[in-house]
């Protein structure tokens, strides 16, 4: 009676912990590349306010994997003063059978152009995905008024809940 209760005891213990060994990091560095649209409402001469759309590709670096190929689009607003830039939004990743990843976005710099971000939802093959991020932009001149283009080099650090 005592060996059967032992080996429940471990079957329980091997599927209790079965879900944590498939669970699988993965730390993902690659490049969004987007257009974007702002619209920027000034407050006075030395403070503003914008809207940011901005709609694009995600490439990995290593040309493979979860992240490579996703579609993305961020909503941003933006708070500016002579001090630098304070930004806050949500990114939206999607993949060709449209499971999605979604990032809250944020960061405060005299440049503008470094942020934080954190999954906040995923669906599909992402679900159960948590993970944390950082980002640094830059924003190659414009095309017509109104429009630009933006480069995002991500540092990607997620935990998936099973592998992909």
């Amino acid at each position: 009676m005592r060996a059967i209760s032992v080996c429940g005891v471990c079957l329980v213990l091997l599927l209790a912990l079965s879900g944590h060994a498939l669970a699988q990091q993965i730390t993902s560095t690659g490049t969004n590349y987007a257009s974007s649209t702002m619209k920027v409402s000034p407050i006075d001469q030395e403070h503003w306010v914008a809207a940011v759309d901005q709609m694009g590709i995600r490439l990995d670096d290593t040309g493979k994997g979860p992240f490579h190929l996703l579609s993305t689009h961020v909503a941003v607003i933006m708070y500016g003063d002579k001090a630098g830039v304070q930004f806050h939004g949500y990114l939206t990743q999607m993949d060709k059978d449209n499971d999605k990843i979604i990032w809250e976005i944020w960061g405060t710099t005299p440049a503008g152009n470094k942020g934080k971000a954190k999954i906040i939802g995923a669906t599909g093959k992402f679900s159960g995905m948590e993970g944390t991020g950082d980002f640094e932009t830059t924003t190659p001149a414009g095309f017509p008024q109104g429009t630009g283009r933006m480069i995002c080099k991500e540092i990607l650090k997620v935990t998936l809940k099973a592998p992909l």
